[in-house]
């Protein structure tokens, strides 16, 4: 297998870190966190990695440039790609940040959109144990990413979409369906 980019889209609790996780273990590579670049600028502040603290510099980061996030974790996409692995991305959320890594990059790029209905989603967000979220502040944070992300028109570069409503064995499935139609 040649060294490529898979990148997640989708809503909170759509189960694109569960995605990234399987595929991890079935075609290798490294998962690299673009929100990472929050956390490493908050540690350069000297700020506490708070919700509140987190959420400002996330949003100063992209009023500066929609694609820092991609831009920021470039070096560990790159050193991934050129040591021959696959670089599992979690998670394109702006147009410009799949653009960036489409354009910057000369190995093959996918677009991955792990799609869930918000009931669905919202149930599983208020039993996960990181980062549990009630429905409101799921359905708060789906409008915020549509209307200030426009996350839509991330899903609408997807080189593939999973619908994640069923079982795990049948998103398991689906994930090796996209392995092997579009990574190997």
């Amino acid at each position: 297998m040649i060294p490529c980019l898979i990148g997640v889209c989708g809503f909170t609790g759509a189960g694109k870190t569960t995605a990234l996780k399987i595929l991890r273990s079935k075609v290798g590579g490294d998962l690299i966190y673009l929100g990472q670049a929050v956390y490493d600028e908050l540690d350069r502040r000297s700020l506490q990695r708070t919700p509140e603290n987190e959420r400002h510099v996330r949003l100063e980061l992209r009023k500066a440039d929609n694609a820092a996030f991609a831009k920021l974790c470039r070096p560990a996409i790159t050193k991934c790609l050129e040591g021959g692995k696959t670089a599992l991305i979690d998670a394109v959320m702006t147009l410009e940040e799949y653009e960036f890594l489409a354009g910057k990059l000369t190995c093959p790029v996918n677009l991955l959109q792990i799609d869930a209905g918000i009931d669905i989603r919202a149930a599983r967000l208020e039993q996960r144990l990181d980062r549990p979220m009630t429905r409101e502040q799921a359905e708060k944070r789906d409008k915020v990413e549509l209307d200030t992300l426009c996350i839509d028109r991330v899903f609408a570069k997807a080189t593939h979409t999973i619908v994640n409503e069923s079982s795990m064995q049948a998103f398991e499935a689906a994930l090796d369906g996209f392995i092997a139609q579009k990574v190997r």
